[in-house]
């Protein structure tokens, strides 16, 4: 294995174990203790992020150093949790793109089932249920040699994942488009000028797609793996190099998701913004404020005590004339 090789994955990985830990730490820290409402769409990326936080914080360690000190493949305790965290995370984040495109589908093709069917306790359900999946599937692949089928069940089921969401989103954004510029029309029936075609879809509906494709074209080297991958098992090591440069640009989804949450989503950014504010405060020792407390205008407040509704009001009773005049 040459030096530079070695060199240029660790910096690489290492680079993005800090960038996408402290980023994807952030998003998480900042959602729960600064946001007092949390929409369903928001609680899909967030529970995404956990995810990718632990791509960041515990796998691609995991992998420097497999990729440093080959032998630890043959430590079956290093191996399984290798295998563990690998699966159980990637599994996570394909049902969290899943789960998310789900939301994004019945919000736009059943408005008025959205509100009673995506409420905050059915978001959680599915948050467990999809991360229950994603830790069984960690766990069958640490015996895959030993349960048979088990490898062909955990490879199907992340196929029709892959496959099924590109499908799904596509016909949500399609449908997006249509619902938009059929109010749009509407609205502004005898207008000249439709409103540039990248309005036409919501915020959340563009950001969802954002982070689908960033997901699939770093996940695609792994997805394609397969087909070339077989050519090199004549060599071993060049093999194993193989996979581990695939699976990094799959880790690399990790880092970038946090920032295209921050610039799609404008909640997201106020809540990190909100957070380093109360960070702030709180190292310069400045009195606490409440930071999710409606800001008012100074401006728009009467000075004057007496200048309330009943004062103005009892100015505009006329006084008597003074006697004698």
């Amino acid at each position: 294995m040459a030096d530079w090789e070695t060199i240029l994955f660790t910096v690489l990985n290492s680079a993005s174990v800090i960038v996408g830990s402290c980023a994807n730490l952030l998003i998480i820290v900042s959602f729960f203790v600064i946001n007092s409402t949390r929409e369903p769409t928001e609680l899909f990326l967030v529970s995404l992020s956990v995810a990718d936080f632990l791509v960041c914080a515990v796998y691609q360690p995991l992998l420097v150093i497999c990729f440093n000190n080959p032998d630890q493949l043959f430590n079956q305790p290093y191996r399984s949790t290798m295998l563990f965290f690998g699966y159980s995370l990637m599994t996570a984040s394909m049902n969290g793109l899943l789960a998310v495109n789900f939301d994004r589908f019945v919000a736009i093709y059943l408005p008025y089932k959205y509100m009673t069917w995506i409420t905050e306790v059915n978001t959680a359900v599915i948050i467990s249920i999809s991360w229950v999946i994603s830790i069984a599937t960690g766990i069958l692949n640490c015996f895959k040699g030993k349960i048979p089928g088990v490898q062909v069940i955990v490879r199907l089921y992340t196929t029709i994942i892959i496959v099924l969401i590109p499908i799904l989103y596509g016909a949500i954004y399609k449908e997006a488009r249509k619902q938009a510029r059929r109010i749009i029309e509407q609205s502004m029936a005898g207008a000249r000028v439709l409103p540039n075609r990248r309005y036409l879809t919501d915020r959340a509906t563009r950001g969802v797609g954002l982070v689908l494709i960033t997901t699939l074209l770093c996940w695609l080297p792994l997805i394609l793996s397969p087909a070339f991958l077989p050519n090199l098992k004549a060599d071993e090591d060049g093999f194993l190099r193989g996979i581990w440069w695939c699976v990094t640009a799959g880790c690399v989804n990790s880092c970038i998701n946090p920032f295209i949450y921050f610039y799609k989503f404008s909640k997201f950014r106020r809540n990190v913004g909100k957070l380093f504010q109360m960070i702030g405060i709180n190292v310069s020792g400045r009195l606490p404020i409440n930071i999710n407390e409606k800001r008012v205008n100074p401006m728009s407040q009467d000075p004057n005590p007496m200048e309330t509704a009943d004062g103005r009001a009892a100015w505009l009773v006329e006084e008597p004339a003074p006697q004698g005049t």
